[in-house]
């Protein structure tokens, strides 16, 4: 399943309900129903049966212009009647200023007009002959004055353009070109402002899965780091009290190949997986790895000086096995003095080695 990421215009995975992930909003007309008749990804789909189709309202996201772009999506074509068409971009003369998807003689086409009277930039370039009752995807992409269409990933017609596409000047449809419409059922329907693909590629390849995730504890809270993924835009994070999840996510947009959750509580052991997410979307999951946060334990560490004044520390046990390994060295090596980190004020306290007569360390309770 794709992801939202900087480039994604619009995006539609069709799970549970007719949501666009960025935001914009959809409107039904017709029939149209989320179904678990066929799927792609999610175990759900856009069915439309003919007469139904999705509209939004007109915004600049649409119009690209001689910008570079991306349309494609997952189909599960149910007939070539009435011309069927997936996306057509709308103006009040011609009808469209871009319309994609649309069956013409066996193919499947798609059509561009710079000047709203004809389809000028592109009338009826293939995206592919057209295939019935099976998942199909389908990519037109420009990139400059490139102009590529896919179907399952393998080029199909390129043509070439310095012309800017219409501006369009009412509503957006998924299913309808203003008088025909589309039958069957449409997956992961996507629209963005970048070139996703310039040459053949695999719709169907699995982005590559995080590795080696690990997890440490620490005083409210865990450290993550993972093994970076090629070609990872970012990564997602997600926990669970329970192994195996459900996990919520608890950060997305993540570039770096490490994370502190420092919204852990300490007791409770928590279970992470990662994905990454790339221009073909996001991974499956990581392994899991698990982490119990406690709060850190320190003792007393009472030093008596020559002068036989005392000072006293709260230490970790790390803190406190440092400096006994320093005082503990043979004779007339490592340094002459040992410094302590007072966190309260930032500032810091030399100890020489010569004026320290003896150390005890007592154990305290949180």
């Amino acid at each position: 399943m794709y992801q939202v990421d900087d480039y994604t215009v619009s995006l539609l995975h069709f799970d549970e309900e007719i949501k666009d992930e960025t935001g914009k909003v959809w409107t039904s007309s017709g029939s149209p129903t989320i179904s678990a008749t066929q799927s792609k990804f999610g175990g759900k789909s856009l069915y439309l049966d003919g007469s139904s189709y999705l509209s939004t309202s007109s915004v600049d996201d649409f119009n690209f212009g001689t910008s570079d772009f991306t349309i494609d999506w997952w189909e599960y074509r149910a007939n070539n009647s009435s011309k069927s068409p997936v996306y057509t971009r709308n103006n009040s003369v011609l009808g469209g200023s871009l319309l994609v998807g649309q069956y013409s003689g066996g193919n499947i086409v798609y059509y561009m007009s710079s000047d709203g009277a004809s389809w000028n930039i592109a009338n009826r370039v293939t995206m592919g002959t057209v295939i019935l009752n099976v998942w199909t995807h389908y990519a037109l992409v420009r990139k400059g004055n490139s102009i590529m269409a896919f179907q399952n990933g393998v080029l199909q017609s390129t043509i070439t353009s310095s012309s800017s596409i219409l501006k369009g000047v009412s509503t957006p449809f998924i299913g309808y070109d203003g008088g025909n419409y589309y039958t069957g059922y449409i997956d992961e329907f996507r629209i963005s402002n970048v070139a996703r693909w310039t040459e053949d590629f695999d719709p169907t390849a699995s982005v590559t899965v995080p590795t080696n995730l690990t997890a440490t504890a620490g005083d409210s809270q865990v450290t993550l780091s993972w093994t970076a993924v090629a070609g990872a835009t970012s990564y997602i994070v997600k926990r669970s009290t329970t192994s195996g999840g459900t996990y919520e996510t608890i950060a997305s947009g993540a570039t770096d190949t490490s994370y502190v959750d420092t919204n852990a509580k300490n007791g409770t052991t928590y279970y992470y997986i990662v994905t990454a997410v790339t221009a073909d979307g996001e991974s499956a999951n990581s392994n899991e790895a698990s982490a119990t946060p406690m709060a850190s334990s320190k003792s007393l560490l009472r030093i008596t000086m020559n002068d036989s004044s005392e000072r006293e520390y709260r230490l970790t046990s790390t803190e406190i096995n440092s400096f006994i390994n320093w005082y503990t060295r043979t004779v007339g090596t490592g340094t002459t003095s040992y410094t302590f980190n007072d966190t309260i004020d930032n500032s810091k306290e030399y100890l020489s080695f010569e004026k320290i007569i003896s150390f005890k360390v007592i154990p305290t309770v949180e």
